[in-house]
């Protein structure tokens, strides 16, 4: 008959913790989860990351892939860039005008499709595609911080048609919709549409930013031309401003007074002393007329009377 063996005591005990609910209702409390925040929210911080310029999300597409249109091949070709498709507005211009953009997140690489939204004439709508024209340079430049350069797509490739550079980019936006009941039923028609709303308004601020700048320059042209033009009226014509029943200040007569002596001090400085001389010459007083000596009546009579001749007059 085989022995039992005795069986091994456990000497963890499970009784050894001593707690009481306000511990444990303390500890609860200190250890709650962070707060949920929703989609929305959870995408624009995915996007700031990349693009620190955007400030919200207008509209999103689960799915869509970036085409480009090959000048050679005038096909459609695949960007290497397709996911989540979001439509964005960002901050404000140098201008002070109204930024949008369109925002790829890559599931295939690192490197996403940023692409702005600055003219709806640049925005196609057809059944098939959003088709989005992007100017570019013709220097090939690599994208940074993970956003993809729309200047160069492809690696850096420079889009060239005939030898000669194209600054121009056709982007194709295919976005992912299934028939109704399906939930994006409307993502094609929703986005399409918000993509050609943001760029229309994108360049009507934009040219309403540059008049406004315009006519800054051209008032201060105007301030400084008057200002420029802007002269110490004379004398006279202080004289005549002045409203009647006002008195002339000191400073606006003497002033006035003063420059005009000035003025002259200086002409008669380059004067020789023949000039110097005035222009009036003072009158002479005339000396009054000679008294006419008054008629010797005597010797008129002595000579009518033939005594002249005789001795003279008689004596008595």
């Amino acid at each position: 008959m085989t022995s039992r063996k005795p069986k091994r005591q456990n000497n963890h005990s499970s009784n050894n913790h001593f707690t009481d609910y306000e511990s444990d209702a303390y500890l609860s409390d200190m250890q709650q989860p962070p707060p949920l925040r929703s989609n929305e929210e959870l995408n624009l911080s995915v996007i700031q990351r990349h693009n620190p310029t955007v400030t919200s999300v207008l509209s999103l597409a689960p799915y869509a892939v970036v085409y480009l249109f090959s000048p050679t091949t005038r096909q459609w070709e695949k960007n290497g860039v397709e996911g989540s498709l979001f439509v964005c507005q960002q901050t404000q211009g140098s201008l002070g005008e109204e930024r949008y953009n369109a925002f790829v997140l890559n599931r295939r690489g690192l490197d996403n499709f940023d692409l702005p939204l600055t003219d709806g004439e640049n925005v196609e709508l057809t059944e098939e595609y959003v088709i989005l024209k992007a100017d570019e340079s013709a220097e090939a430049e690599n994208g940074e911080n993970g956003i993809a350069d729309p200047l160069n797509p492809q690696n850096g490739r420079p889009n060239t048609q005939n030898g000669a550079p194209n600054n121009v980019r056709i982007y194709g936006l295919w976005i992912y919709s299934e028939p109704p009941p399906n939930s994006t039923a409307e993502a094609r028609t929703l986005n399409a549409q918000m993509i050609r709303e943001c760029a229309t308004h994108a360049g009507q601020s934009l040219k309403l930013a540059r008049e406004r700048l315009e006519a800054m320059r051209q008032n201060g042209l105007h301030v400084a031309a008057a200002a420029a033009s802007t002269q110490a009226a004379p004398l006279e014509e202080v004289q005549a401003s002045v409203p009647m029943g006002r008195q002339i200040s000191l400073k606006d007569l003497f002033g006035q007074q003063r420059a005009q002596d000035d003025g002259w001090s200086v002409r008669a400085h380059h004067l020789g002393p023949a000039d110097h001389r005035p222009a009036y010459q003072p009158m002479m007083a005339q000396p009054p007329p000679a008294p006419q000596a008054q008629p010797d009546v005597l010797s008129d009579l002595f000579r009518r009377a033939g005594l002249a001749s005789q001795g003279g007059a008689p004596r008595y």
